[in-house]
């Protein structure tokens, strides 16, 4: 992945690997492999931090299902407020693109 970014190879520091051992990873390897490639992009130096990857490291607390929009909602917010309201870095947190980001926005009246 660092040889793809144009950097030198990228070690893990503890903190990361420890990040990454109690992130519970609901898209499995694709969503590690974007935890990953973010982090390389925003690391300083050779070694990855743990506050370089941004991860879910708690399963998030089941109320109740709720309708499939609804949880879809709930998550963009979510993102959003994490992000401080960038829709971008929003976007690649939700892993989709920004103009289906921006569809769903206007579809939920969401800011």
């Amino acid at each position: 992945m660092s040889a793809e970014l144009g950097r030198p190879p990228l070690r893990l520091g503890e903190g990361a690997r420890q990040r990454i051992l109690e992130a519970t990873w609901p898209g499995n390897v694709r969503e590690l492999a974007n935890a990953l490639e973010r982090a390389a992009i925003l690391a300083d130096g050779d070694v990855l931090r743990g506050e370089d990857l941004q991860v879910l490291t708690t399963v998030p607390k089941t109320r109740s299902a709720g309708t499939l929009e609804e949880i879809e909602r709930e998550a963009i917010r979510r993102a959003l407020e994490e992000v401080s309201g960038n829709r971008r870095r929003a976007a690649e947190r939700l892993g989709m693109g920004e103009r289906t980001l921006y569809d769903k926005l206007k579809r939920y009246g969401i800011g």
